[in-house]
């Protein structure tokens, strides 16, 4: 280990592993530490999946079967309403799942062989400043404790962010700290169905539950997963209600895992003087499902792009040099997560009467909208007057309630605010306290998900 690194990576999983290997890539000196052993790296999970496609876009390395990391592969996906008695189906990316651990250790291989440097066992106490700016970071391995100096540290620690909450209040960073109504509570259930069943290769998902069906390794024939906000006890109640409602085959629970993943709005500001937050660190996941690698790497992309012109010829990373990492995110899918997650805070809040009805009636829940993978969406003049027709024959015969709906298109429309504000995202810092001023009142109209939770004490009618 040398005493002088261009950058400093404080955390090696997905987002840091990455991002290491492409700034070794482009020449940088480059020191990743995490505080766990490698064999317990990244295991809250035993398994986790990518697209094929996600991995070939970002250069990912490749699994294969019985290569100790590779689980499984399916390409079809279903969405199912409450009482499971309409499904739209459809082909998605072919889906890749893998052993967690075992991936993320060869992510530590693939950015050492790029010159990186990783150490184990090596916890973050605080960084090193000169004249107010980041100039190395402080971290504990065995007991003895080592300053290493850097130009750029990448905070990729996870949920406890520990470098971004340990910065000075007056550093550009917001230092808050993710509570209950702020992440998502998964509970993942490894089943065995008691009768033989043919392997199972397809995802399903009930949206109104957050569950879904998916295929596992082979120590198990299927994992049913639930993810709710507030709490596991929460989740416990809902998937009680999901029981009693779908007609699954009869199973057995092999072994539970239990995890949270960040359900908050990710920091408005990822970059400061010789700094950057990402993954976890940034509170960035998928806000439809709470994912979060493929959608760190969006970030990684950009802040390797432009941080690495940045620091050439030795140049120090300033916050304002390094300002439009945040623009790009922002033009590439800030916005469009913004818009998701304000619109899904009320969008998601309706009773099983409707959710059955906008299944039966294509209305919002559709097969290209469920299934469409992110492709381009064309929807005719008739199918848009079928919708209008039977949200108003819904309105009269109440089976899709005024008020239910209400909120729903409510939602939609303050997503649509502050999905147009983050694309408006300010070039420069001068205007980023207006733009937060903003953006702070129209997250607190648009509200959590978690909210309607805990007003309802985890009961859906």
């Amino acid at each position: 280990m040398k005493k002088d690194y261009d950058i400093i990576v404080v955390g090696a999983g997905c987002a840091g592993s990455y991002y290491a290997r492409r700034m070794a890539e482009h020449g940088y000196n480059v020191l990743i530490i995490d505080k766990s052993k490698r064999e317990n790296i990244s295991n809250d999970y035993d398994i986790f999946h990518f697209t094929r496609k996600e991995m070939e876009q970002f250069g990912l390395p490749m699994v294969h079967e019985g290569d100790g990391i590779f689980c499984f592969e399916y390409d079809t996906v279903s969405f199912f309403s409450p009482y499971g008695n309409y499904a739209k189906s459809g082909n998605s990316d072919s889906t890749i799942g893998m052993h967690k651990c075992e991936y993320i250790q060869l992510l530590n291989d693939w950015a050492v062989e790029a010159g990186a440097e990783i150490l184990y066992e090596a916890e973050f106490k605080e960084c090193v400043y000169e004249n107010d700016k980041i100039i190395g970071v402080k971290f504990e391995q065995n007991g003895d404790e080592f300053d290493v100096s850097c130009r750029l540290c990448a905070d990729c620690s996870g949920k406890k962010a520990v470098v971004r909450r340990s910065l000075p209040d007056n550093y550009g960073i917001e230092k808050f700290e993710l509570t209950e109504k702020d992440v998502f509570f998964v509970k993942l259930r490894y089943i065995k169905f008691d009768e033989p069943i043919e392997k199972w290769l397809t995802s399903h998902n009930w949206m109104f539950y957050k569950a879904w069906l998916s295929p596992s390794d082979d120590s198990a024939d299927a994992i049913l997963g639930m993810g709710s906000c507030v709490s596991y006890k929460i989740g416990d109640k809902i998937f009680e209600t999901l029981m009693k409602n779908l007609k699954l085959p009869s199973f057995k629970t092999v072994k539970i895992e239990c995890g949270t993943t960040p359900y908050h709005r990710a920091i408005y500001s990822f970059v400061s003087d010789g700094f950057i937050a990402m993954g976890d660190a940034a509170s960035l996941t998928r806000p439809n499902n709470g994912e979060g690698c493929a959608a760190n790497l969006v970030l990684a992309d950009v802040a390797v792009d432009i941080i690495s012109e940045v620091m050439e010829n030795g140049s120090y990373p300033t916050r304002e040099k390094i300002w439009s990492v945040n623009k790009e995110y922002n033009k590439k899918q800030g916005a469009v997560f913004a818009f998701m997650l304000s619109a899904l805070a009320k969008a998601m809040q309706h009773s099983i009467g409707a959710d059955e009805y906008m299944y039966k009636h294509d209305i919002f829940f559709t097969q290209p909208i469920l299934c469409g993978n992110g492709k381009s969406l064309s929807i005719s003049a008739d199918e848009i007057f079928n919708m209008i027709k039977y949200i108003f024959s819904g309105m009269a015969s109440k089976e899709l309630p005024a008020g239910e709906l209400g909120e729903m298109l409510g939602g939609a429309l303050k997503g649509v605010k502050v999905g147009l504000h983050y694309a408006l995202y300010p070039k420069t810092p001068d205007k980023f306290d207006n733009w937060v001023k903003r953006a702070d009142k129209l997250w607190k109209k648009a509200g959590q998900m978690s909210d309607y939770f805990i007003n309802k004490q985890g009961e859906k009618s």
